[in-house]
């Protein structure tokens, strides 16, 4: 469906503004809000380890639900 003729323009309420834009700095909720990380964290635990335990986790849960659906 087209439409062949302009659509109306609502009238502006008298006594009001259009709003004007947020500030950068009100923008979001959580400005100034989050602090910077420590140096020393970046190389706290190595790559492989958090796998590691994540891998161990996931094979003793296969494990023990093949158990339960071929144990007797």
């Amino acid at each position: 469906m087209s439409v062949s003729r302009p659509l109306p323009v609502p009238a502006e309420v008298i006594g009001h503004s259009a709003p004007t834009a947020t500030p950068e700095c009100e923008s979001s909720t959580t400005h100034g809000i989050s602090t910077p990380e420590a140096v020393e964290l970046h190389s706290a635990w190595p790559g492989w380890a958090p796998l590691l335990v994540i891998t161990l986790m996931v094979v003793s849960a296969v494990g023990f639900a093949v158990g339960r659906i071929f144990g007797w």
